[in-house]
């Protein structure tokens, strides 16, 4: 069995994250940090603009923060311009290397207009873990889970853009079960989700971020703590 200590930071799109929060990471010692998806944006820019300096900008931040807690760092998303095109794209750092990336294959409609879609499932090795990254709509194609499977992933995880619904609770446990439980059975990983807290910037969100694994909810966020902002810990075992 192996002990992996996971942060999930649930707080608002395109924040400064303060030292207060960056020494309450370090001290917990985490070996995998994982943001939103889109938490790595310039407000001013929208989540769908990007400019050549903004784009540096962002990927130094994620290789600062990977060398300063010594982990790996899920880089949420940032729009990634290339080929003329623009992707939505979680960067993924190690102890401060870029070890690649992964962009979003299934977008949502308010995407459709501004983001190319990716082509590819992909895996990364740290702390001899195999894991993947999955973004937001792509566990509603049980070809993501079942792409993560056949590529080895551990544990798959899940940066998430989650618009406010009005919902029983029953309902949004329901939902958990039929989305993540379930994609946890089909890649036979660890499924972990983070979300964002909702903002003057983004005021429709909910944060429901879990850990589920395929025996069910290991963790989830109560639906009194969706608009609440947390640094998450949680010490898991493969």
């Amino acid at each position: 069995m192996k002990k992996v200590r996971i942060v999930l930071y649930q707080k608002p799109l395109g924040i400064t994250i303060s030292h207060g929060d960056f020494h309450e990471m370090r001290e917990y010692n985490p070996n995998f940090v994982c943001f939103p998806e889109y938490f790595f944006v310039n407000r001013r820019l929208g989540n769908h603009g990007q400019t050549p300096h903004n784009f540096k900008r962002q990927l130094q931040r994620m290789e600062t923060l990977s060398r300063g807690l010594n982990a790996v760092v899920i880089g949420g998303t940032t729009p990634e311009p290339a080929d003329n095109r623009l992707y939505n794209t979680c960067f993924v750092f190690n102890r401060g290397e870029n070890i690649g990336y992964y962009r979003k294959r299934n977008l949502f409609f308010a995407e459709a207009d501004r983001i190319t879609a990716g082509d590819s499932f992909r895996v990364f090795k740290a702390f001899g873990i195999t894991f993947g990254v999955l973004i937001c709509a792509d566990v509603f194609a049980d070809e993501s889970f079942l792409a993560m499977r056949e590529l080895g992933a551990e544990i798959v995880f899940i940066p998430t853009f989650s618009p406010k619904r009005v919902e029983s609770v029953e309902e949004k446990f329901k939902r958990d079960n039929d989305i993540f439980v379930r994609g946890a059975r089909l890649s036979d990983a660890l499924i972990v989700k983070v979300c964002s807290v909702r903002s003057e910037y983004r005021d429709f969100l909910q944060a429901r971020s879990l850990i589920a694994d395929k025996g069910g909810v290991i963790y989830r966020v109560q639906p009194e703590e969706e608009e609440k902002s947390m640094i998450i810990k949680q010490e898991v075992q493969l």
